[in-house]
């Protein structure tokens, strides 16, 4: 059995090794247990690569949970200029595009090389290949299971993320689950959307920009049509809701409005104006310039107004306006998503009614505390999900180095 005096936590991801170099300096001796052969892993994979560390705009509708109270209290005491000033620290320069945040580099690995630095620095104890398989509680002490060693340790902290991008692996859920926690249904978010529409396939490979909404929940912004359905940043944010109606079984149709900025009227009329200036023109020619070829035989075929070839001097008031009311909600029924392996992140986890929001420690034993995704929270795209391992992260190291 090895004995380790104070701290052990169980994951080495963004939230793992933030909790982990916050506690070394401040003279707490930690053990950081990661089943994988290597650190932050995932790390290299956010933001495509570029690492998308925080965003500027961090408000409370950008984060999602099954919990019905305030939980932002964590980001309001570590906010993005938090982030961006510990890494500054590190040696990272902020770039910033449209409110997020990125290394200068452009690279995710400065992000991961920064922080394995300080763990070298501080000496921090990693044992890699190593899976906890069950975690049990006596005499304020923890005592972790591995599949070949045990650990003895007065606090934990559970960093191990959530099952997006990953291989699926729910032993520590039910592990935290025998302990005493509630834990919300886990689903896939931050994802490809699948769909049987023929027009997906149609317009396979096509980007563009469109405002999608799926229930009461709406997006703006670039569009990927691929041959099962559709992906890109606009996708990926209503992507949780289509998740969560698909799990309980509801009709999922989403919406396209491929002109965001025109009314119905507006449409209908720019029609008539393409028209008269060329009578003669086919309905897929009236669409020339106006949008990409593929997209424009899609709207055409989802009208049903008549064929491709047909001339657009022969068309109906009523056509003109269905041709109008199909561009500004062109529906898709979705059929689910990609699995988690696609996914970027992970909706579910461990219940915040179960957790004290202000310190992250576990409301049902004390000294076990949880970091990150493994939590019921999930943001939306562009730095939410890292943002609140950063400060969920600082949450538990101020409250252990308190204690």
């Amino acid at each position: 059995m090895n004995i380790i005096e104070n701290v052990t936590i169980i994951g080495a991801g963004a939230s793992g090794l933030v909790s982990a170099i916050l506690l070394a300096k401040a003279g707490i001796s930690v053990t950081l247990l990661e089943k994988n052969d290597k650190v932050g892993k995932k790390i290299l994979s956010t933001g495509n690569g570029r690492c998308n560390l925080t965003n500027e705009n961090l408000i409370p509708e950008k984060f999602h949970s099954n919990y019905k109270g305030d939980f932002f209290s964590p980001i309001s005491k570590f906010n993005h200029i938090d982030t961006i000033n510990f890494f500054s620290k590190l040696g990272i320069v902020p770039l910033i595009e449209n409110k997020k945040v990125f290394p200068a580099s452009e690279q995710a690995s400065s992000i991961l090389d920064v922080l394995r630095i300080q763990l070298d620095i501080l000496g921090i104890k990693v044992i890699t290949n190593t899976n906890v398989i069950d975690i049990k509680y006596k005499n304020d002490y923890f005592t972790l299971f591995s599949e070949t060693q045990i650990y003895k340790t007065k606090k934990v902290i559970i960093a191990t993320g959530g099952l997006a991008g990953v291989k699926e692996d729910y032993t520590i859920y039910k592990v935290i689950k025998k302990l005493g926690h509630k834990i919300e249904p886990l689903l896939p978010t931050l994802v490809h959307l699948k769909s049987t529409s023929p027009y997906c396939k149609m317009m396979q490979g096509i980007r563009i920009k469109a405002n999608v909404t799926i229930g009461k929940k709406s997006e703006y912004g670039e569009i990927l049509f691929t041959e099962d359905g559709l992906s890109g940043p606009a996708i990926f944010n209503v992507s949780r809701t289509a998740s969560v109606f698909n799990a309980n079984s509801k009709k999922v149709i989403l919406s396209l409005d491929l002109c965001k900025d025109m009314s119905v009227e507006n449409i209908v009329n720019m029609i008539y104006e393409r028209i008269e200036k060329n009578l003669h023109h086919t309905l897929e020619e009236m669409f020339l310039g106006w949008f990409n070829k593929k997209v424009a035989i899609s709207i055409i075929k989802a009208s049903k107004i008549g064929k491709v070839t047909k001339k657009v001097n022969l068309l109906e008031y009523e056509e003109i306006e269905h041709l109008a009311n199909t561009m500004k909600q062109f529906n898709f029924e979705i059929s689910g998503t990609r699995s988690f392996k696609f996914a970027q992140a992970t909706i579910g986890g461990v219940s915040l009614e179960d957790i004290y929001i202000e310190t992250m420690e576990s409301k049902k034993i004390k000294g076990l505390f949880f970091t990150g995704e493994v939590i019921d929270v999930d943001g939306d795209c562009g730095g939410y999900n890292l943002q609140w391992a950063w400060s969920t992260s600082v949450a538990v190291a101020r409250s252990i180095k308190n204690d």
